[in-house]
């Protein structure tokens, strides 16, 4: 594989600006410290395919235009005198690219998987910015590759999705010769800094700060009680006597894909929904629990002045699901309605959620247990209804006949947390879900024993709403 050519370049923005860190900045920052001596563990990697059109100094071009526009990627961060979290913007400056040459016999996805490797054990400096580097991949002169990697301070998934895009229409047009088109407007880390210390920003944290606290109030101590036997603690608490070892595994299913939709329209409520309605289920089932409590990760882009924004804006937010009652669907339509209420508390202050649960510690006297995410990362996952989607017909024959594809492996993805599930769609007609769970809370073969169990009681259900006829 021939070796990277790397360039320096430079970038200039539109101001330098120094401001307290936002809500989500200090809570990534807060993350990060956790994983230490790991400094690279919440770098984020992201890549998008090219036509093939223009040159590798035009997608150069581009990459300095996204640090000119979005001031997040030109933002170090570092402690003030007081203790506090400051985002520093830096006007001007340096960012590092690599420019990859595919030769014959070669191709885009190995220089990839070697650059994203490679990035995975090359952490920031959080005070040094820009947080971010870029590679190129070209064949016969014309990139057809380009990828980013940002510490996630800089910047979350929604926002490398924005960038994709952007690199895609910025690239086209320098290959045709035309001005870049205009940035969208959208508020930058530094505004949205202020916009939490405004009336309207405290009393979107004061409102968080107490649904936050009820949720504590009412959440099982824990999801994975210490196992019979063992004589440790269970997974997720400080007393653990043993090392955390983390297992991945990924199904790959277009069963799961067929059923969702048929669920969400039978029971009137999101895809989502359908998904973390059967994940709480089998979470409550284990714990012997009427509910089950854990942290959704939401977008916080609700605001029209965000929906723009590249930066770090995703928070991890509680919500309870009451199990109790015969009918899933009845479960199903409260989990979609607590998700709603979590999902519009998503702003909260990470610092003050730290201490709720140190409270409840002491008022209990035992921690509880949220080491537990379910993190949906498709595009869209809405109601069928509200997107206008007429689902074709499915028979239970459909379902069964798909499941005979399911593929079930282990995966590359880390996470720090007792159970972490996350969903994606990128392959059109399949869905892709994957856990990542701390081996004294599931070992491997049940890893991949909950990821089946999931699919089965998807088709399962699909089939009995097929046979109502809706």
């Amino acid at each position: 594989m021939a070796l990277p050519v790397s360039h320096r370049v430079p970038f200039r923005g539109r101001r330098t600006a120094v401001a307290p860190a936002t809500c989500a900045q200090r809570h990534m920052w807060n993350l990060i410290q956790r994983q230490l001596p790991d400094a690279a563990f919440y770098n984020v990697c992201h890549w998008v395919d090219l036509p093939g059109r223009g040159t590798a100094q035009d997608l150069l071009a581009v990459f300095a235009e996204l640090l000119g526009r979005h001031e997040s990627l030109r933002t170090g961060f570092s402690r003030a005198p007081d203790g506090t979290l400051v985002q520093r913007v830096a006007e001007t400056g340096w960012f590092e690219a690599e420019v990859w040459a595919i030769g014959p016999g070669e191709d885009k996805e190995s220089v990839l998987h070697a650059w994203r490797l490679r990035m995975r054990h090359s952490p920031f400096e959080p005070a040094r910015a820009p947080l971010v580097r870029f590679m190129v991949a070209v064949v016969d002169g014309a990139p057809v590759l380009a990828g980013f990697c940002v510490s996630h301070l800089a910047a979350d998934l929604a926002s490398l999705r924005l960038l994709a895009d952007e690199v895609t229409r910025l690239l086209d047009a320098a290959s045709f010769g035309r001005p870049f088109p205009p940035a969208v407007p959208s508020r930058q880390p530094v505004e949205q800094a202020w916009f939490e210390r405004s009336p309207r920003g405290r009393a979107l944290l004061r409102r968080a700060h107490a649904y936050w606290r009820r949720q504590l109030a009412s959440a099982p101590a824990t999801l994975f009680p210490v196992r019979d036997g063992t004589g440790g603690q269970s997974a997720g608490t400080d007393g653990a006597s043993t090392a955390a070892v983390r297992h991945s595994a990924a199904l790959d299913s277009r069963a799961v894909a067929l059923a969702l939709p048929v669920l969400a329209r039978h029971w009137r409520v999101s895809t989502s929904a359908v998904l973390l309605t059967v994940v709480a289920q089998f979470l409550g089932r284990r714990a012997g629990s009427s509910s089950c409590t854990l942290r959704l990760l939401t977008a916080n882009r609700a605001d029209p002045e965000l929906r723009g924004t590249v930066a770090n804006l995703h928070a991890e937010v509680a919500v309870t699901i009451d199990l109790e009652g015969d009918r899933v669907e009845d479960v199903a339509r409260r989990a979609f309605a607590a998700c709603t209420t979590a999902y519009a508390n998503g702003l909260y202050d990470p610092d003050e959620v730290t201490d709720l649960f140190e409270a409840t510690t002491r008022e209990r006297g035992a921690p509880v247990d949220l080491s537990y995410c379910f993190n949906d990362i498709r595009a869209g996952h809405g109601s069928p209804e509200a997107s206008g989607d007429r689902t074709r017909l499915v028979s239970g024959a459909d379902l069964r006949t798909a499941m005979a594809d399911t593929v079930v492996a282990s995966h590359e993805f880390e996470e720090g947390e007792t159970f972490f599930l996350v969903i994606d769609d990128e392959e059109p007609g399949w869905i892709r879900v994957v856990l990542n769970a701390d081996s004294r809370a599931l070992t491997p073969s049940e890893v991949r024993g909950f990821l089946y169990d999931v699919e089965r009681t998807l088709v399962e259900h699909a089939e009995h709403a097929v046979a109502d006829g809706r």
